[in-house]
């Protein structure tokens, strides 16, 4: 469908109404039709997605995995507790800036602090979801050795 020559506005609205109608048309046809298999993947696929309780798990996995420094301080931890100071000399960081990792580890109880006279000892937690991670991290670690 060509424009139209005169620049009226009737026509011209007449003109794109002319296209969107067609649009629409072949919008539709060219969408394909679903098969029975096609959805029944699809409800398999919904029933698999994680509900909030599986979600709510799944956070602390996150809060490790997708920031660099906590996925370190945790690599750090594994064999054993440390202090903040043991900490951040490994991981080449102030105490401030490893401090504060360490908080959000320990507010989404990943970590446990003790005090040890004025030094704080810093252990993971024992918890399934963070056992797990541990194990991730660990394969990741082999993988890219070999």
């Amino acid at each position: 469908m060509s424009a139209p020559r005169n620049h009226s506005r009737p026509a011209l609205d007449n003109w794109i109404k002319g296209l969107w109608r067609d649009q629409t048309v072949m919008t539709v046809v060219e969408q394909p039709a679903r098969s029975r298999a096609s959805s029944q993947r699809v409800r398999n696929a919904k029933q698999l997605l994680l509900d909030g309780e599986a979600n709510t798990l799944v956070q602390s996995v996150r809060d490790i995995i997708c920031e660099p420094t906590r996925t370190q301080i945790v690599r750090a931890l594994t064999p054993g507790p440390l202090s903040v100071g043991e900490i951040a000399a490994i991981l080449t960081r102030s105490k401030s800036a490893t401090s504060q990792h360490l908080r959000v580890l320990r507010d989404a109880g990943i970590v446990s602090a003790r005090r040890r006279g004025r030094v704080v000892m810093y252990s993971l937690s024992t918890a399934p979801m963070i056992d797990a991670t541990v194990q991730v991290l660990e394969r990741a670690a082999s993988l890219s050795a070999a």
